[in-house]
């Protein structure tokens, strides 16, 4: 799997399964999606593995949010 950036401040590199820190995510990340070939599509999902808590994970892996079909070439914004 590709890195993807997001940047929490500063630029850093995150991957499935790297934790942050509240002090990392107290506002929203910009994502950069890239590619030379126009013709890939990402999808971007964001879910809480533990929620609400991870003393008492009973809604585990609630779906945030989902943006389908985004362009190598733009950002989510531009994804279903």
């Amino acid at each position: 799997m590709k890195k993807k950036r997001s940047n929490c401040g500063i630029f850093m590199n995150i991957c499935n399964g790297y934790r942050l820190r509240p002090s990392q995510i107290a506002s929203g990340p910009r994502v950069e999606i890239g590619g030379q070939d126009f013709r890939t599509l990402h999808t971007l999902v964001l879910v809480d593995a533990d929620s609400p808590s991870p003393g008492h994970p009973y809604l585990r892996d609630y779906l945030h949010w989902l943006v389908t079909d985004i362009p190598s070439s733009t950002g989510p914004s531009f994804g279903e």
